[in-house]
């Protein structure tokens, strides 16, 4: 077996193909095409790519989905899931994704990661209500957590963007372009995040001299269709601006202004959370705080690696970037 680095990365960089047929190839597997195979290994000898015979089977690390949901909130926990797969696999580890809402009633996930011989889990899609939430302290793996801090647990980490921060800036941009009565879309109450960034909402608001006002706020699931009903709710406000706890809220919320007769940013501006990647193909030009969903997903695997080299458990959060775009008008 060749001896997996991160120039294994590099060389799928080069070849434009992915991390996992790099991997393939360099193992010999027989789910790749042989010139495929053959490609890769001839320009890995190239660049001095040594092979190195290793006597122990691979690691096994779990990617498990608390839930599963039709809507965006899942399609960027795939980007994380996804991103974190790659540097696994390029550090010579086996993931295996599996999900949580596939299992029975008692269902226990120490004995189903012990028993399957998992050495490590990455979990996510997790709120306070899920059926492991109570379950992770008792983990005797190491395990990270997207989205989810837990105290005294010693084996647990956790990754996440800086959400508290993040709804702190977009308050700050709201405030600089004149907008003093600022609402609130929040995600599902259950949600570790949603508390962050409603945190994040009423600290803003203090720090900019803005007087919080409990009626501003409108509890969402990070749906659509709650930010579609949200529209209603702001109508019959004085808010100038909204900030919503997701993007995909965010266009549900301009979709409902617009039934209702307004239009974003003429008579209401909206900012979002996330960036997604449909954006590109949507025309509603939305200004968000953008999260780095490549970067959760490798430094998720990155603080795993060093748990299983004996590190201690941390909590990490990324920096969001605002990205300006139409949704948001001066007043001033």
């Amino acid at each position: 077996m060749y001896n997996l680095i991160m120039t294994i990365k590099e060389i799928s960089e080069s070849l434009n193909v992915s991390i996992s047929t790099v991997s393939k190839a360099l193992n010999d597997a027989t789910d790749i095409a042989e010139d495929t195979k053959q490609k890769v290994r001839e320009y890995a000898e190239s660049v001095g790519y040594k092979m190195k015979v290793k006597n122990k089977a691979p690691r096994r690390i779990c990617a498990m989905y608390e839930r599963v949901n039709s809507d965006t909130r899942n399609n960027i926990l795939n980007h994380v899931i996804s991103s974190f797969t790659n540097e696994a696999i390029a550090s010579g580890c086996e993931v295996m994704i599996d999900y949580a809402v596939t299992k029975p009633d008692d269902f226990n996930l120490n004995e189903y990661l012990v028993q399957n011989n998992f050495c490590a889990a990455f979990i996510v899609g997790m709120n306070f209500k899920s059926r492991i939430y109570k379950q992770i302290k008792s983990c005797t793996v190491p395990t990270v957590l997207l989205d989810n801090q837990i105290s005294d647990a010693p084996l647990v980490s956790s990754i996440s963007s800086e959400n508290t921060i993040a709804i702190v800036s977009a308050i700050k941009h709201l405030n600089k372009n004149g907008h003093t009565k600022i609402g609130f879309l929040m995600g599902e109450k259950d949600s570790q995040v949603s508390a962050e960034r409603l945190a994040g909402y009423i600290f803003g608001l203090a720090r900019f001299g803005i007087e919080f006002n409990s009626d501003y706020i409108y509890y969402g699931d990070f749906t659509k269709s709650s930010g579609e009903a949200a529209a209603s709710f702001f109508t019959k406000t004085d808010v100038t601006a909204v900030i919503c706890c997701s993007d995909i809220m965010a266009m549900g919320l301009i979709d409902g202004l617009k039934n209702e007769g307004k239009r974003v940013p003429e008579d209401m501006s909206v900012i979002g959370f996330d960036d997604l990647n449909l954006l590109k193909f949507t025309s509603y030009n939305l200004t968000t705080m953008k999260q780095d969903f490549n970067r959760l997903g490798e430094e998720a695997f990155k603080v795993l690696a060093e748990m299983l080299e004996g590190r201690t458990a941390q909590h990490i959060m990324l920096k969001c970037k605002l990205i300006e775009r139409g949704s948001v008008k001066p007043l001033n």
